[in-house]
C-alpha cells in the first residue's frame, strides 16, 4: 500500500511539475526577428510590403540615392539615425525599427513620396500566435 501512495505521489509531483513547466515554456518571449528593408536607387522600397511578428523589427537600409523611411503616423522618421539626423540623406543609413503593436503601417520616403504615393512601403504586424498556416496566409517576412 505504501509503495502505491509513493508511486501516485510521485506521479503527481511530475505532472505538476511537467504542467509548471509548459507554463513557464509558454511565457518565455520567443527570440525577435530583424528583416531588411532596402530603399534603393530605383525610388522603391523591397520589399514594397512585409508581414513580421509583433516585436520584431526592420532594418531600414539605403542602397543608394537620397532617401529616409517616414511613417504615416510620424511614429518614426529615420535616415542617419531617427532622431537628429532624420532628413533624407544619400549616406549608406542603416537604422533598426522595432515594431511592439499589432498593426498596420505605411510609410514612405520624403524626397520621393507621401501619403498618397510616391516611393511607399507597408508594414503589417501581426501577433506571435499566428503561424504560418494557421489562418491560410503566409507567415511574416513574405
Amino acid at each position: 500500500m505504501r509503495a502505491q501512495q509513493e508511486t501516485g505521489e510521485d506521479q503527481r509531483a511530475t505532472a505538476i511539475a511537467f504542467v509548471a513547466l509548459a507554463a513557464l515554456a509558454c511565457c518565455v518571449p520567443a527570440r525577435a526577428t530583424v528583416y531588411v528593408v532596402t530603399a534603393n536607387p530605383d525610388m522603391t522600397f523591397t520589399p514594397a510590403s512585409i508581414t513580421i511578428y509583433q516585436g520584431d523589427a526592420i532594418r531600414f537600409e539605403n542602397a543608394g540615392g537620397v532617401h529616409n523611411v517616414h511613417a504615416d503616423d510620424n511614429s518614426f522618421i529615420c535616415s542617419i539615425n531617427c532622431s537628429t539626423e532624420n532628413a533624407p540623406s544619400d549616406q549608406p543609413w542603416s537604422v533598426i525599427v522595432r515594431f511592439n503593436q499589432v498593426r498596420s503601417i505605411g510609410y514612405f520616403c520624403d524626397q520621393h513620396g507621401n501619403l498618397q504615393g510616391g516611393m511607399r512601403g507597408a508594414v503589417n504586424v501581426i501577433d506571435r500566435v499566428f503561424v504560418d498556416g494557421f489562418d491560410g496566409t503566409p507567415g511574416p517576412g513574405t
